[in-house]
């Protein structure tokens, strides 16, 4: 298995697939509005040098995707972080340390290749699992709720 940094646009069908496959085979639907990834915008992202997107795969199979969101945070000037705003992995490869892989290599490479000082991961309290966070080193710092209007 290779963990590699694509361009979005190169691959944006595979990624919608993965995501839209694991949305639809887990429970991460349950308590948002329906899915509906807006591909141009986050292309304008890429463009700007504002996205990265880690990718795992067996060949040429995804097995999953890790996209961060790059920007200067605005509480703490001068400072940069990624804010992970998808971390999927295909369902039937889920469990075999795919996620801990892509975000491992993510952290590897702003540690060695950017400027990204913090690394920002949610996650959905709706998983019947422990987050692998915590044993990647993360730190729990703040509970985000949320209402759907």
């Amino acid at each position: 298995m290779r963990v590699s940094i694509e361009r979005l646009p190169a691959v944006v069908m595979e990624v919608d697939e993965l995501i839209k496959g694991y949305y639809a085979d887990t429970n991460a639907q349950d308590g948002i509005p329906p899915l509906r990834m807006d591909w141009a915008a986050f292309a304008n992202l890429s463009h700007e040098d504002k996205l990265l997107l880690f990718t795992a795969r067996e060949g040429d199979e995804l097995l999953g995707v890790n996209m961060y969101l790059l920007a200067m945070h605005p509480q703490h000037a001068g400072m940069k972080c990624a804010l992970c705003n998808t971390l999927a992995v295909a369902t039937k490869h889920r469990g075999k340390g795919i996620g801990s892989l892509l975000t491992e290599a993510a952290l590897a490479y702003f540690k060695a290749e950017t400027d990204v000082k913090m690394v920002i991961h949610h996650f959905r309290t709706i998983y019947d699992v422990q987050p692998l966070f915590p044993k990647l080193g993360f730190d729990l710092v703040e509970h985000v709720y949320m209402k759907v209007l």
